[in-house]
């Protein structure tokens, strides 16, 4: 019985390689019209429209459903997995393993986040007086994120104050909620049931 569930698990992973080829040839629309093209698209897009229903995983014209559903796939495969190597599973790893897929989904997130601001305050420390419609596009990106983060220190700080605090805040946030994810999850994978 464990070597069904291992099969199972290294068939989810193997899927879930499938998947990424998927969501990498997105980026690459004339490659969705080749045969290898659509007899991918067959095979994942079901999966991956699914995810595609939940608003939240849209922030303006980015979608990070593909990072939810490759996220679900990577608990199922450490679920099958731990049960093909114990021949048991728990409630407890069960639950650590949707923590982890929803700890990685905001944690690419902020990661994300965090990236844009210190590409956004290098161009502003940098290069002042130049802007363009990709600069005035990530401004409209991250503006609402900064407005929502700095609305507590009042409207008399400029834009790279505002910049700079932003992305303190969220990197205090992704490690303090990086190391209170691991411990939850250390502590559920150890429950008897």
């Amino acid at each position: 019985m464990q070597s069904l569930f291992n099969v199972i698990s290294i068939l989810v992973s193997f899927y879930s390689f499938v998947c990424i080829i998927r969501i990498l040839m997105s980026w690459l629309p004339q490659t969705a019209d080749t045969s290898f093209g659509r007899f991918i698209s067959r095979i994942c897009d079901p999966y991956l429209n699914w995810f595609r229903r939940f608003s939240f995983t849209r922030i303006g014209v980015v979608d990070f459903s593909p990072i939810l559903a490759l996220g679900v796939l990577s608990a199922v495969s450490m679920i099958f997995s731990m049960i093909a190597q114990t021949g048991r599973i728990s409630i407890g790893f069960i639950l650590g393993a949707l923590l982890r897929v929803i700890w990685s989904f905001f944690s690419f997130l902020l990661l994300f986040f965090i990236i844009f601001l210190i590409i956004r305050l290098v161009y502003d420390l940098f290069n002042r007086y130049g802007y363009s419609s990709f600069w005035a596009m990530l401004d409209r990106f991250l503006n609402p994120l900064i407005s929502y983060v700095t609305r507590f220190f009042g409207r008399g700080i400029s834009y790279r104050a505002s910049l700079i605090v932003t992305l303190v805040i969220l990197l205090v946030i992704r490690v303090g909620l990086g190391i209170g994810v691991e411990y939850l999850y250390n502590l559920l994978i150890r429950l008897p049931i």
